[in-house]
This record gives C-alpha cells, sequence and structure tokens, in this order.
C-alpha cells in the first residue's frame, strides 16, 4: 500500500476590508444592491417573509453579512447545583 501524506492546508484571515468587499460582491450577485442597503432592508424587515427558494443565495448572504442578532444570553440567574439542600428546623430554646 502506498504510504498517504497528509497535506498541509494554509488558512488566510481576511483582513476587515476584504471581508466588506466580500459581502458587497455577494450581495451584488445576489440581489443587485450593495451590502449597506441589504443590511438596512434587513433591519427593515423586508426579508422576514421571503423564501430561500425564491431568492436562491440569501440566507448565504444573510450568514455571510455583519447583521444585528438577537442576544440569547441567560441573565444572570443563580445556578444550582444539583445538590438538594436540607433545610434544618432550629431547636427552638425552650425556657426552663
Amino acid at each position: 500500500m502506498p504510504v498517504r501524506k497528509n497535506k498541509m492546508v494554509a488558512i488566510k484571515w481576511a483582513s476587515k476590508s476584504e471581508f466588506d468587499s466580500m459581502v458587497d460582491s455577494r450581495a451584488r450577485r445576489v440581489l443587485n444592491i450593495s451590502a449597506k442597503q441589504f443590511i438596512n432592508r434587513w433591519k427593515q424587515g423586508r426579508y422576514r417573509t421571503l423564501d430561500s427558494d425564491t431568492c436562491p443565495g440569501v440566507i448565504e448572504l444573510a450568514i455571510l453579512a455583519p447583521l444585528p442578532r438577537k442576544k440569547r444570553a441567560r441573565k444572570n440567574t443563580k445556578r444550582s447545583s444539583g445538590h438538594i439542600r436540607k433545610v434544618s428546623a432550629r431547636k427552638s430554646a425552650l425556657p426552663k
């Protein structure tokens, strides 16, 4: 059997300007509008009822674009440790 060599894959990090141009070119290709127009329309709610079958590529554009996201973080609540605390009743001091 021939020996398989592992191929090294290089990762290139995109700068903000490169990322903005990627989003802009994708928006122009999919919707014929700029990325800024897409983001403004997204914020206005114009794409809520849009079906991905009628306009393919919008879902990928929505994932790629820096859109406002809803925060789904938990509120500061105490987590239980899983243990059940026993509450001991205090013995009342009876007068002797």
